[in-house]
């Protein structure tokens, strides 16, 4: 099983480098562990906290996370971009799997558009070993909790660190485990 990269690593710090297409297969095989690792311990897992210098990270928000018209619950962003961020901002508190037990109430853009490559036949891929990735490119309006982790995802791709976005430090007994990203 992969292993999660705890802070200081500098590989957090870093800019991940862009994944080449076609896919080869260790980054294949990387996918597909990442799906398994971030399973039942958070929402979102980017590369780079798995030692992985890429572009890469996996969504994986259960139904009772997201909103009701949130169809992508389950998915990898490939190379991700956000290209709109909204002024109108949301606080929420966060936590990373790369930092444990820290917490900080975060604001960020309330809604965003993301433009990214995924695969297609994500769950097929991830649960068949012997299933071939279908890339396609993806535009994404997500607003709410899904906006929050893609946000937070993206920053650990361009080295970007939750740490450091001035929130409030939360103690752990004063916070609700279900509103935790990462």
């Amino acid at each position: 099983m992969l292993k999660i990269v705890i802070y200081p690593n500098p590989i957090l710090d870093k800019i991940a480098q862009k994944v080449a297409f076609p896919l080869d297969n260790k980054t294949q095989e990387l996918v597909r562990q990442m799906h398994k690792r971030v399973e039942g311990i958070g929402v979102g897992l980017a590369a780079p906290q798995v030692n992985e210098s890429l572009q890469l990270c996996i969504i994986r928000l259960d139904k009772d996370m997201a909103q009701k018209k949130d169809r992508d619950l389950d998915f990898v962003m490939i190379n991700p971009r956000i290209t709109f961020y909204s002024e109108l901002e949301s606080q929420m508190v966060e936590g990373c799997l790369s930092f444990p037990k820290q917490y900080y109430q975060i604001d960020r853009p309330a809604n965003i558009i993301v433009e990214y490559e995924t695969i297609i036949n994500y769950l097929d891929f991830v649960g068949e070993k012997k299933a071939k990735p279908v890339i396609k490119k993806k535009k994404l309006k997500a607003g709410g909790w899904l906006a929050r982790v893609i946000q937070h995802e993206v920053d650990h791709l361009a080295g970007k660190l939750f740490i450091n976005k001035g929130g409030k430090k939360i103690e752990e007994d004063k916070i609700d485990g279900s509103q935790i990203i990462d």
